[in-house]
């Protein structure tokens, strides 16, 4: 008994001996994975960014009220929102700009300004040609467009327009000298009244190009009118026109005097298109 308690009491000492020999390791705290903030943060606005010593609030503002808050910013300057003042103004100075653009167009006696004075004109004055837009929509998209009303009747099949306005003609009366003779221009015997007078009028609308004396002492008067055509009135009288003038299809161009002792008075009326001499029965109806 005694040699067994004294082999307990010396793996006592010895294992006593061994603990005291191992140094204390201090064990450092495991963070927790996650960690819930103390306080919630508030809401902030977007450029507003957070001040230094701010006491944040625990609750977050509602957006609607504060957008109810700061709607009256919307409407001073730089707010970010529309400003009808601003806006009106804006428009105003685009609509003097224009004007004084085609003021400035029609006020310069140029090759160039009279095309776009001409394009300018028939843009105001001709109505637009439907008829034409439907067709081509026709041809090149197989149907007209259903969400245009103008084009929604399929009953009535689309025809092709006249490139061209029917024009009047200058003097009642019958051509004497046709195109073929000169490749210039036609003669007409007009009808003259109890007055012995004859008034020239003018086909369509236009602009008059230059008014010259011709070598029988004559008046020739060229007007630029829509469509690309220049017509030439010759053999005229008197005129009451001035260069650059603009006048009206059926305005009075000039006027023919019957003579006592000379035959009578014919027009000379040439049609130019495309820097050519063309006959004028093809655009003009004499009838």
């Amino acid at each position: 008994m005694d040699l067994k308690s004294d082999i307990k009491n010396r793996r006592k000492e010895r294992i006593r001996s061994l603990l005291e020999e191992i140094p204390d390791i201090e064990t450092a705290e495991v963070p927790p994975l996650f960690v819930m903030p103390e306080k919630s943060t508030s809401f902030k606005e977007w450029g507003t960014g957070f001040k230094r010593n701010e006491e944040q609030s625990s609750i977050e503002p509602d957006p609607e009220v504060m957008w109810k808050e700061r709607r009256g910013g919307w409407e001073e300057p730089g707010g970010g929102g529309s400003n009808f003042s601003a806006g009106f103004i804006r428009r105003v100075v685009a609509s003097v700009l224009v004007f004084g653009a085609v003021w400035g167009v029609f006020a310069v006696h140029q090759p160039w300004s009279y095309k776009v004075q001409t394009f300018i004109s028939d843009a105001l004055s001709n109505d637009m040609d439907f008829t034409a837009v439907r067709v081509w929509y026709e041809e090149n998209f197989n149907g007209a467009p259903a969400f245009i009303p103008i084009f929604g009747d399929k009953d009535e099949p689309a025809q092709k327009a006249a490139a061209h306005h029917e024009l009047s003609a200058p003097v009642a009366g019958s051509i004497i000298q046709p195109f073929a003779s000169t490749l210039k221009g036609v003669e007409i015997m007009p009808q003259i009244d109890s007055t012995s007078n004859v008034t020239v009028k003018s086909i369509d609308m236009g602009r008059v190009l230059s008014i010259s004396k011709e070598l029988d002492g004559g008046i020739r008067i060229a007007v630029q009118h829509s469509g690309g055509i220049t017509a030439e009135y010759g053999h005229l009288n008197g005129t009451k026109l001035e260069i650059d003038d603009w006048i009206q299809s059926g305005d009075e161009l000039g006027w023919m005097l019957e003579k006592e002792g000379t035959s009578a008075p014919t027009l000379f009326f040439a049609v130019i298109k495309d820097k050519t001499y063309i006959d004028p029965t093809e655009v003009v109806s004499f009838d």
